[in-house]
This record gives C-alpha cells, sequence and structure tokens, in this order.
C-alpha cells in the first residue's frame, strides 16, 4: 500500500513559517518519492517557482490555491480537491487549519504567543486593519461554525477564533507536529494535549544558503544601502510580540552610548509602517534606521554576514529562524533571554534580561567595538535533514503506522543519519 499526501505549504507572509515549510518540502519529497508515495503540494502564487524546483523533480504535482491569501484557512477549494483525490493524510506547516477538512491531518504549532499573551494579539480593529473587514467577516463566519464547548464567553472576535480553533485542531488532528520543546510544553499546558500527540519537527538551516559570505557581497548590500559604518541587523515582520518598537527606541534614545554611525537594519515585514515608530522617528529623526523591505536570500546572507549582530526584543518564539540563520553566517546575536531562545541558541547567544534597554545597549557596544567574544563561531545551527527526518517519521506514524514498507531511516545517506 502506498500512501497519498496533501503537503499544504500556504503562508500569509514569505517569512519563517513559508521558509519552514519549503524547507521541510524539499527534504522530504525525494524520501517519499522513494518510499512511493502520493504527493501533491499545495501553495500560494508567491511560492511556485521554489515549491516546484524543490518536489516537481521527484514526481509530485504542485497546485496553486486559487483562493485570496488571507488568515482564515476555511477553504471550499481546498475541500474540493480532498474529495476528488481522496489523500490519507493532509498535511499544514501553517499554524491554523480548516477542521472541516474530510480527511485525516496533521498541522504545526509554531507558537501560542496570541493565548499566552493575548494582550499582544490582534483586537478585531487591528485584524481588520492588517487583512480588511472582509477577511474580519470571514473571521466571524468561522467562529459560527466551532463547536460551542471551544468558544470563550466574551473578547474580540479575533482572539475567540483563535483559542478555539486550536482547540478544536488539537482535538480532531491525528498528530501535532512542533517546532520546539519550548512550543511543546506551552501546548501541553495551554493546550492539554498529551505528550504522545505531539512530534518535534524542529526549525533548521540549510548550510548551502545561510554561510559566511565573501566580502564583496558584504560591500555590494553596504553600498546599496548606503551603510558606510556599523550596523545592527532586524529580520522578520514586526508583530506586537517582536517588539521593534522598542529596539528602535533604545537606539534612538541612547545614542550617546553608541557610535554615532551605527545604523538599525530592518529586513522584511511592515516595521516602517508601525505607528509606534513612525512616532519615534518624529521625535528623534530617522538617522539611524534603514529599512530595505523583503530581499532575496543571496543579500540577506550578505547582511547577516556583515552585520555586528542581529537584534531581537521577541516576547516569546517558537525556534527564532533569523537567530539561527545569524549565527550560520557567523554573526552573534544579541537576545532576550526567554527560554525558547535560549533553547535555539543555547551559549551562541548573546543574552539581556528582557526590557533591560541598559543592558541591551552595552551588549550592542561591546559587539561594535568588538570587545565582547563571538559565540557564534563555536556554535554549529540543527541542519533540515534531521528535521525532514523526524517528520517524515511523524507523517508515517500519523497516516499509517501499520503498513509495511521500507523505513525511512534506510532511505537516508549516511550523511543525513549523522547530521544533528
Amino acid at each position: 500500500m502506498r500512501l497519498s499526501l496533501i503537503f499544504d505549504i500556504r503562508s500569509n507572509h514569505d517569512t519563517g513559517v513559508s521558509r519552514y515549510g519549503l524547507s521541510l518540502l524539499r527534504e522530504t519529497a525525494p524520501i517519499m518519492a522513494a518510499m512511493g508515495w502520493r504527493l501533491t503540494v499545495v501553495a500560494w502564487k508567491f511560492q511556485e517557482r521554489r515549491a516546484r524546483r524543490a518536489a516537481v523533480p521527484h514526481g509530485a504535482e504542485v497546485l496553486i490555491c486559487p483562493e485570496p491569501e488571507g488568515f482564515v484557512r476555511a477553504s471550499p477549494w481546498l475541500r474540493d480537491l480532498v474529495r476528488t483525490t481522496r489523500p490519507d493524510l493532509y498535511y499544514t506547516t501553517h499554524y491554523t487549519a480548516d477542521h472541516l477538512l474530510p480527511v485525516p491531518f496533521v498541522f504545526t504549532i509554531h507558537d501560542l504567543t496570541r493565548l499566552k499573551y493575548p494582550a499582544l494579539s490582534y483586537t478585531d480593529g487591528s485584524f481588520a486593519r492588517r487583512f480588511g473587514w472582509q477577511e474580519f467577516s470571514k473571521l466571524k463566519l468561522e467562529l459560527e461554525t466551532l463547536p460551542n464547548r471551544f468558544d470563550t464567553d466574551g473578547g474580540d472576535v479575533f482572539s475567540r477564533y483563535f483559542a478555539g480553533l486550536n482547540r478544536v485542531l488539537v482535538e480532531q488532528a491525528s498528530l501535532v507536529t512542533v517546532v520546539s520543546h519550548s512550543t511543546a510544553r506551552d501546548v501541553r499546558s495551554l493546550l492539554d494535549v498529551p505528550a504522545h500527540r505531539l512530534a518535534l519537527v524542529p526549525g533548521a538551516v540549510d548550510p548551502s544558503v545561510f554561510h559566511p559570505t565573501t566580502a564583496e557581497a558584504v560591500q555590494a548590500v553596504r553600498t546599496k544601502y548606503a551603510l558606510t559604518g556599523p550596523y545592527v541587523l532586524y529580520v522578520g515582520l514586526a508583530n506586537a510580540n517582536k517588539r521593534f518598537p522598542w529596539l528602535v527606541e533604545q537606539l534612538l534614545t541612547g545614542a550617546n552610548e553608541l557610535p554615532a554611525e551605527l545604523r538599525l537594519v530592518a529586513v522584511g515585514g511592515h516595521a516602517e509602517a508601525l505607528p509606534e515608530v513612525g512616532r519615534l522617528l518624529a521625535d528623534h529623526g530617522t538617522g539611524p534606521l534603514v529599512f530595505t523591505g523583503r530581499v532575496p536570500d543571496v543579500e540577506l546572507t550578505a547582511l547577516y554576514t556583515g552585520a555586528s549582530a542581529l537584534v531581537t526584543a521577541s516576547v516569546n518564539e517558537g525556534v527564532g529562524l533569523p537567530c539561527l540563520e545569524a549565527v550560520a553566517c557567523g554573526t552573534p546575536v544579541i537576545a532576550p533571554d526567554i527560554i525558547p531562545l535560549r533553547e535555539s541558541l543555547a551559549e551562541a547567544g548573546l543574552f539581556y534580561r528582557p526590557g533591560d534597554g541598559s543592558a541591551f545597549r552595552t551588549l550592542v557596544a561591546s559587539v561594535v567595538h568588538r570587545t565582547a567574544r563571538n559565540p557564534a563561531t563555536d556554535f554549529e545551527p540543527p541542519r533540515w535533514h534531521r528535521s525532514g527526518r523526524l517528520l517524515m517519521a511523524a507523517l508515517q506514524r500519523a497516516a499509517a503506522p501499520d503498513i509495511a514498507g521500507p523505513c525511512v531511516n534506510d532511505l537516508l545517506t549516511g550523511d543525513q543519519r549523522a547530521v544533528r
């Protein structure tokens, strides 16, 4: 018997969750082909080229979802696809899924920040401003489809929907994959999921992409963004839990403690559109900030390599992929001392007490002046090879634990077995 799998890599943004899905697809597609699985990949249009490159050479079909990109995962198109193709299992690397899909499924929980810190989540107004009022109306309709026992009393529609949906999904899923031990602990405590229903598939790094690059490549990005002096780097979205405005405030208000030529380079996301950032820039000027928008990986690697440090102020993370990518490029990471980042970085991070601006600025000054040891030089980040192997084991366990066939380990090379 051969398994049929729908592998859904759709993500709301071309950032960490999307990279997670595409990286796992690249690692598992050849293994699935060797095991005789029938693989169908579902992606958004912006992911199409990379999805085809990862999956089509191994006999997989890649389908582009024709529905508008949005937060709510209710999908008549996907339900029709499931009814037509009748897969054995549906797997999504996103943190929400259509709970009415008529098929056994596995979904991914990256983190539960919105449940742990509801004040940092979307209000109904901020959700509508971010995704549009039409998507908000869809959210309200979807809330009504959740069983009443999962709906909390009162509160914003988004908070009720997100909490209720997660409880429905963990109850219905064949298995839940998590990206870190920290996330697993949160899932067990906040959603009451027993350990045997969780599978660890950690975030990782592709060393063929993220590694120290050449001086010429670094100079090219310096020239492009007019970076004549040292800079620290911020990578990713600027959601409330990331506390990007706090980073800006520390560099603006503590300017007398730092070199005048120091810049904060913000890559990706919508950081420049945050009202708090706008107010800070109105009060202090735009001098130290550079916004690049989204950049290709080759440029991102050069920005990592040339940076004095990657900086973050997150309240919570699943893994913190930019932190791992920076370390892979030999760049130190200045991070709040929170459990998820301690787990990801171990001794490779330069940690400060969350909210301690003085300690943060001291660490920034130390990396700019090179008075601190660079712990990134002694750390080898985890690789996607291992995560792909763990995902294959999880999918086998969820879909057909009693099916006879080649073992995943039998299809891995010696190097893949040995990799972290």
